[in-house]
């Protein structure tokens, strides 16, 4: 592909001008070449292409550069483990998030939304980023560990959260790993918010160890879990990994879907109207349960369009891990293979007008016609979300709960904006209220 720099190749441009780059490789083919400083890469752009990376040849590739980068983090989380040591975690933790599971926090992200809701007042202006933020994690914690963070650590785990995401996105695309040691403002901010996040992390879990195991929760369930084959349990450190992934993973990418989400629903009032006509049909008085989230249709339609247009995940990176065949082409052993969700789900030959927020598009006779692989906000196959249901469920009843007591609008100051650069985190959308 041309246009690159010498040494650099195209990095500065995935790095400074992501979303606009990612797109432009959509129209170069189904499989486009490129250069990231001196590695090769290839940014894979067809649905059938990706399902082959994804689930028909998944062992053949392994994480790649972004998930070595987040090991500096999640460590041998189940978000960067790899062959059959992931393999392993996952049917360990897999059953975690099973119906019965999700019904019961389904109570808990109710009773923790209506609290954190219920402060709000009628014409408040309200930074929802920042408030969807603290109610993402206040709702992974308490699911977590039966309670909730003190402030201070509170506090710290909002310093921490986006500083390490940032880092990492950054860490992802430069060119030489070189850039990681450097002396720099952004390296001592990742430094010490990834010092913050460890002790925070290992002083609660001292505390409940200390407590002992006999509650309902993720932590309790971790640490009784056993793999089905071997019967084996979960080692500290390894509880400690999945921790951390499940509280970055439950916080930041709920609260970015959630903001646009509410960033979407203020602008277009009629799909709102239509939205909360919904909510108030079907529970009349009642409270929001877990039962009643597979019966609102346009609710799960309304998360599906904003997953759509705004994946928690901008883009995957795979590699690898011998010469293998792809669309014609041949991929080297150790090269990166790029694809981006959110350039494949705003693609005009897979969905109409597919920079609007179009709900309808989902339902049940238009979905139908969408490529079943053109829609994956939470990957696919082996190494697709774990949490993908809990995720589900935790919009939707934040959604209902809020919606049913506000009708959101949009607030003065700057509109809402996409990254320009590669962040590895959420945008934040304008206030509401």
């Amino acid at each position: 592909m041309p246009g690159g720099y010498p040494f650099l190749g195209h990095a500065l441009h995935l790095r400074s001008q992501l979303l606009e780059f990612v797109r432009s490789l959509r129209t170069r083919g189904d499989v486009v070449a490129f250069r990231l400083g001196p590695r090769d890469a290839y940014a894979v752009n067809h649905p059938d292409l990706i399902r082959q990376v994804l689930v028909t040849d998944a062992m053949s590739f392994l994480k790649g550069r972004v998930f070595e980068k987040g090991r500096l983090v999640a460590r041998s989380g189940l978000f960067t483990s790899e062959g059959d040591f992931h393999l392993r975690q996952r049917r360990i933790i897999q059953p975690l998030f099973r119906r019965a599971h999700i019904q019961q926090y389904a109570a808990t992200m109710r009773q923790i939304t209506q609290a954190h809701v219920g402060a709000w007042r009628d014409g408040q202006e309200v930074r929802m980023d920042r408030e969807l933020f603290d109610l993402a994690l206040s709702t992974v914690t308490r699911v977590l560990f039966s309670t909730q963070l003190g402030e201070g650590r509170s506090e710290a785990a909002c310093r921490s959260l986006p500083v390490l995401l940032e880092g990492l996105g950054r860490r992802a695309v430069a060119p030489i790993d070189l850039l990681d040691k450097l002396p720099t403002v952004m390296n001592y901010r990742f430094g010490r918010a990834l010092s913050l996040m460890q002790s925070m992390i290992e002083g609660i879990t001292a505390e409940y160890r200390a407590c002992g195991t006999d509650t309902v929760d993720l932590l309790a369930a971790l640490l009784a879990a056993r793999d089905e084959d071997t019967g084996e349990g979960m080692s500290d450190e390894q509880v400690y990994d999945d921790v951390v992934t499940m509280l970055i993973a439950g916080t930041e990418t709920t609260a970015g879907a959630l903001s646009w989400a509410c960033f979407l629903l203020s602008r277009h009032p009629h799909i709102q109207r239509r939205l909360q006509d919904e909510l108030d049909e079907h529970l009349g008085d009642r409270e929001v349960a877990f039962e009643d989230l597979g019966k609102l249709g346009f609710l799960q339609q309304v998360m599906a369009e904003t997953l759509r247009l705004h994946p928690s995940t901008w883009m995957l990176v795979r590699r690898p891990v011998t010469d293998i065949e792809l669309g014609g082409h041949l991929l080297p052993a150790g090269s990166t293979v790029l694809f981006s969700i959110y350039a494949l789900q705003r693609d005009p030959t897979l969905y109409p007008h597919p920079d609007e927020f179009d709900p309808d598009r989902w339902a049940t006779e238009c979905a139908a016609q969408i490529h079943r692989d053109a829609y994956i906000p939470f990957g696919a196959g082996v190494r697709g979300c774990a949490g993908e249901q809990f995720a589900h469920a935790e919009m939707a009843v934040i959604l209902a709960v809020m919606l049913r007591q506000y009708t959101l609008s949009p607030a003065s100051g700057p509109p809402a904006r996409l990254p320009s650069r590669s962040s590895g985190s959420s945008p934040c959308p304008a206030p509401c209220h």
